[in-house]
């Protein structure tokens, strides 16, 4: 145990302290107290832990978590839990205006000042209400030693049991995961995942399979509705496959992406990492057959997802593909999107990219340093950002989503 005063706020969700000339990353406590902090991990340079006691000066942001064994030492997860959901908000806009700063340097930091780029990152209004909590329609669990639901215990491999996930929507109750009738039906070791989906009923994949309920089996692929303006978006997608997990997430993605793309009738559209198709459909509809949408994604399920949800738009094709900064130097088009991993696209192809004929391109982004990294090569290569959204798709984590517009 250390005890120190924390002054910073770090990407990762935590909290920064000095003890002993080394820097301290510690998880649930708030800029300006003064901590007790178990700690988990040492290096020669930093440690790390959880705060477990606040000694003074407690932050008026702080509230007491709702989900203790997703707490300080728990499971994790819910690492923003003990912090008031409106200045999640202002935490997550801190954290993106720092790591634009620090990686990305005062002449990215510069540039968009000078284009009225001011960051900042938005909570969903639907989520003020119940804090951000009940908003996930996937939730991942292993099956511990005892047969019951669980999950690792943070930074291990250690399963603790959870007797509900309160992150989860209210429909993913209605599978009984925690008890009732799958009850002693589980092995241990089995890979749960509820699924909550908005165009069909709830499953629960065990490992590779799915069910309505014990000895119950259901098709691998559910169903998705997405509502944006007067507009419905509707797709198959398999349950075991990605998809945004908050409730909300996947309208506003694609109004955030049409607007930064400005996509119009007749232009060809180049989408890497293109998923399921949650965008692609909607731009298949915005180009028309005038023009043109190719899709590229690593995951083969993904295309063949993709490729079912795009049966109707014969000018949108999808095929597996992995990103390359030799096929990103040929396959640009009017409008280039991009929804990378968490790593981004890397300097080479962010640079190769920015070198392209593309009159716009979109960066989505789940990480603020891979996104700073990324928009830096662009905007060191000659292009430059005429619009940054960011919304806190992940409520009471550190994490949330940033879509990028460059010409």
């Amino acid at each position: 145990m250390i005890d120190i005063e924390l002054t910073d706020i770090a990407h990762g969700g935590a909290c920064v302290g000095h003890s002993d000339g080394r820097a301290v990353f510690a998880r649930f406590g708030l800029p300006g107290e003064r901590v007790r902090v178990a700690v988990t991990e040492e290096r020669s340079k930093l440690l790390r832990g959880d705060v477990v006691e606040v000694l003074d000066n407690p932050s008026p942001h702080r509230i007491d978590h709702p989900w203790p064994v997703a707490g300080p030492l728990g499971v994790g997860g819910a690492e923003l839990g003990h912090v008031e959901f409106d200045y999640q908000s202002e935490w997550k806009t801190y954290v993106l205006n720092s790591t634009l700063r620090r990686i990305g340097g005062q002449r990215l930091v510069d540039h968009l000042a000078e284009s009225g780029i001011q960051p900042h990152v938005f909570p969903f209004d639907g989520d003020r209400a119940n804090g951000g909590w009940h908003t996930r329609t996937r939730v991942e669990l292993t099956v511990d030693a005892d047969g019951f639901p669980a999950m690792y215990r943070n930074g291990t491999r250690e399963t603790v049991a959870v007797g509900h996930v309160p992150l989860a929507v209210a429909e993913i109750d209605d599978l009984e995961v925690f008890g009732g009738s799958w009850a002693g039906q589980f092995r241990p070791g089995q890979r749960l995942r509820a699924v909550a989906p908005s165009g069909s009923d709830p499953v629960l994949m065990i490992d590779k399979n799915a069910f309505w309920a014990p000895l119950m089996p259901a098709e691998p692929y559910v169903r998705e509705d997405v509502v944006v303006g007067h507009n419905l978006y509707s797709y198959r997608v398999r349950a075991n496959g990605f998809w945004q997990v908050h409730r909300e997430a996947a309208a506003q993605l694609i109004a955030m992406v049409m607007r930064a793309a400005a996509v119009q009738p007749g232009d060809n559209v180049v989408e890497l990492y293109s998923g399921a198709g949650l965008l692609t459909q909607p731009l298949a509809i915005e180009v028309g057959q005038g023009g043109s949408v190719q899709s590229l994604e690593g995951v083969r399920q993904a295309v063949e997802d993709a490729r079912a949800n795009l049966r109707e738009f014969s000018w949108a094709t999808s095929r597996t593909s992995a990103v390359s900064a030799q096929l990103v130097g040929k396959e640009a088009g009017d409008v280039v999107i991009a929804d990378p991993p968490r790593a981004g696209l890397g300097q080479e192809i962010a640079t190769i990219l920015a070198g392209t004929g593309a009159n716009r391109i979109v960066l989505v982004s789940c990480d603020p340093a891979s996104m700073a990294r990324d928009i830096r090569a662009m905007v060191d290569a000659g292009r430059k950002v005429v619009s940054m959204e960011s919304v806190d798709m992940f409520p009471n984590t550190h994490h949330f989503e940033v879509v990028t517009a460059l010409v």
